[in-house]
């Protein structure tokens, strides 16, 4: 198989992505692989397909002794899917850049890619568009992945730039996973903003009034960018905590969500509320936002947009 198997520097396969995308310019290049078809009708054929979702199948154990697989009763966690196209970075790029592009592919696509043999857990989407709240509009991938090596060229010699904007995709990523509980989702979600506080923070000058408790966080990056500060964001006085630092607090430090042990109560308590759901998805739409100001498009409407909306947003990066 074509790319498959080999190490071509500055080359790297991922998947697993089920349209066609074929791009070639002076910095890069995306190429759809031969068994491109083979591979979509695999995976879209799977038993363990479930609304536009595929999870791992069963977990096994071989007795190495006789040969035997047993069936055991619960599911692997981490599995992997088949590559279906390959990346090249014309003008030079380690393993680690090659790697930092597909992460930022998987976010304008809206669906979790990678390079590696096992890259996904618990399950993932199989179809585009699912773990974000935009659509990208008169503009294109190849537009996007040209910002995502802009923000690369600048991001040299800053060592955990890369690592963080991964971070910030794998933690809303994986907050999205169908099962999980309220806890789960929040804790996922509240790294993720926290990590667009350290990526951007760290860029501020020694002297700038960047907050340092969790309690003011949030508004600063809302702020910042004119982002509309979610009520769960907002901090009346210096001396009061916003909503979402002292679920932060009680979450972390004491094991507690809304005074309950984790997994016993909903986001909001065990009453039921209009904002038990919508304060998750409120951070899932914010963390899109300050990803895409963090990569270099502070300016551009979607960013400045309201996060209380299920509504998706027309992404215009150019």
């Amino acid at each position: 198989m074509s790319y498959l198997g080999e190490k071509v520097k500055n080359t790297i396969c991922f998947g697993f992505y089920p349209h066609h995308l074929d791009i070639e310019n002076e910095r890069f290049s995306v190429k759809t692989l031969p068994d491109h078809k083979y591979a979509v009708e695999h995976v879209l054929s799977d038993s363990n397909v479930i609304n536009d979702w595929i999870y791992p199948g069963k977990a096994f154990e071989k007795n190495f002794i006789n040969g035997v697989k047993k069936e055991l009763p619960y599911s692997t966690r981490v599995f992997g899917l088949p590559k279906t196209h390959v990346l090249t970075l014309h003008d030079g790029a380690s393993h680690e850049e090659l790697d930092f592009v597909v992460w930022c592919i998987s976010f304008f696509t809206g669906m979790r890619l990678t390079t590696t043999e096992a890259g996904f857990v618990d399950a993932t989407p199989i179809k585009p568009g699912k773990l974000v709240d935009f659509v990208l509009n008169r503009c294109t991938l190849e537009d996007a992945i040209e910002l995502v090596l802009s923000y690369v060229k600048n991001a040299r010699g800053q060592p955990r730039a890369l690592k963080r904007v991964a971070a910030i995709i794998h933690s809303l990523f994986l907050s999205q996973y169908p099962h999980s509980l309220a806890f789960e989702r929040f804790q996922y979600l509240y790294m993720a903003l926290d990590t667009c506080y350290k990526l951007l923070s760290v860029k501020e000058p020694i002297d700038s009034s960047k907050p340092n408790s969790h309690a003011q966080r949030i508004e600063w990056m809302c702020t910042k960018f004119n982002i509309p500060v979610p009520t769960w964001a907002k901090v009346d006085s210096p001396k009061k905590a916003s909503q979402i630092s002292v679920v932060r607090n009680d979450a972390m430090h004491e094991a507690l969500f809304f005074d309950e042990p984790l997994g016993f109560a909903v986001y909001g308590g065990n009453v039921r509320t209009g904002t038990q759901s919508s304060t998750l998805l409120q951070m899932q739409a914010l963390a899109c936002r300050l990803i895409i100001a963090a990569l270099g498009r502070p300016e551009i409407s979607y960013v400045s947009t309201p996060v209380d909306t299920r509504g998706i947003y027309p992404l215009r990066l150019i």
